[in-house]
């Protein structure tokens, strides 16, 4: 059996076959997570979580310095409006041409990155968060889109056991060096 593009998804025939569907080239990741970045967007908390957290603004600061061909380093931090923040330190290795594997300290088991036409998503991944001297797992997705007018929209879900804590939405704008 020939192994077929990365790019590619499979569907199966009428009569049971296997063939390729040929799929949209994932972005360049190179040219993607290159620069600086800045965001602003919203927190907004679900469920139990409102008992804890309000809803407030978000600011977010990055770059990414590329490192050689296939791995780079990002700096994230993000500053909600009651004056709480964090700081993300994430290795980043282009394992595919359509995937990434990140690690940072507050993810320690590392996150799967999967490159779109136009953006990226994180797959499910847990990530260790201090707020208000506590430390919560919580488990996180995120999906980021780059609209025609050249704007990141980024939504990102947070939940704890699966139960649904909070969205942060962004708008990103980059800075391409």
């Amino acid at each position: 059996m020939r192994s077929l593009p990365f790019a590619a998804h499979h569907t199966r025939s009428a009569r049971g076959t296997l063939r390729a569907v040929s799929a949209p080239s994932p972005l360049d990741a190179r040219r993607f997570f290159a620069g600086r970045w800045q965001g602003q967007g919203e927190l907004a908390p679900h469920g139990p979580a409102r008992l804890v957290l309000a809803r407030q603004p978000v600011r977010l600061e990055g770059r990414g310095e590329w490192l050689t061909e296939h791995v780079w380093r990002v700096h994230e931090r993000f500053a909600l409006g009651s004056g709480f923040g964090f700081e993300r330190r994430m290795w980043m290795e282009q394992v595919a041409p359509d995937r990434v594997h990140a690690t940072a300290d507050d993810i320690p088991l590392g996150a799967e990155l999967e490159l779109l036409p136009d953006g990226f998503r994180f797959h499910r991944f847990r990530s260790w968060l201090a707020y208000r001297g506590v430390r919560f797992r919580l488990g996180c997705t995120s999906e980021t889109r780059l609209a025609a007018d050249g704007v990141m929209h980024a939504r990102i879900r947070l939940d704890c056991w699966r139960i649904p804590v909070a969205t942060l939405r962004l708008e990103i704008r980059v800075e391409r060096g």
